[in-house]
């Protein structure tokens, strides 16, 4: 082998190299889409949470009917419920702290399950109210047929002339239902009358001349009047 030779050898042997450029990192690209979504989950997350937060802060024990309740039922441990709630300020509730306290007193209307208890619904005023009488009117399957009575409504006492020769017309007392008791036989609805009035119309009913007729509402006159 030439010397030239060895010589181009020895020079390949020791040249460097070739430097590669570096490999640029990949650029990464946003998407303006995810930015506005992502905001607009935030905003709402915001908002949900601010709205349950005032929620919170303004609901309010109350009590409710937990059934329908007669008017002058006598409130139970299970007639009533105690829920939170917001209210419209302008709503009278009895709070749900008082709850145990209604227990024996009486509802003065009738009140559908889940309706608000108020403080003028229920009473521990003495029954009957002052003034008035409960007086027990019995009908029989004939005269109960055509009545659908609930405590609350407006009722006339009518009491026929105490003999059938008699050319007396009949006279009536406005009442109103406290209680129906439906039997068997019959059919027991208790009445509140005038105190005045009370023994004359127990005497009718005892007598078999009183009956009842269902008015729409509760008339203006508490006395009985001839018609």
């Amino acid at each position: 082998m030439s010397e030239s030779t060895t010589t181009r050898q020895n020079a390949t042997d020791h040249e460097p190299a070739a430097t590669r450029p570096p490999i640029a990192p990949p650029v990464l690209r946003r998407q303006p889409w995810l930015a506005v979504l992502a905001c607009a989950a935030l905003a709402t997350g915001g908002v949900l949470g601010l709205v349950t937060w005032m929620l919170m802060s303004t609901s309010q024990d109350i009590v409710i009917a937990a059934h329908d309740l007669d008017a002058y039922e006598v409130v139970d441990a299970d007639d009533v419920q105690v829920v939170s709630v917001t209210l419209d300020p302008s709503v009278s509730a009895i709070p749900g702290r008082d709850a145990a306290a209604l227990i024996g007193q009486r509802v003065t209307g009738a009140v559908e399950a889940g309706g608000v208890l108020s403080p003028g619904l229920v009473s521990e005023d003495a029954f009957p109210p002052e003034g008035q009488s409960v007086v027990r009117v019995t009908l029989t399957p004939d005269q109960s047929g055509e009545l659908s009575l609930e405590p609350g409504d407006a009722v006339r006492v009518v009491v026929s002339a105490a003999t059938a020769q008699s050319d007396a017309e009949p006279t009536y007392t406005s009442a109103q239902v406290a209680a129906v008791r439906v039997g068997a036989s019959r059919t027991v609805v208790e009445v509140l009358v005038p105190h005045e009035e009370a023994v004359a119309l127990s005497d009718a009913v005892v007598a078999g001349r009183a009956s009842l007729v269902h008015d729409s509402a509760v008339t203006s006159d508490a006395a009985g009047g001839g018609e």
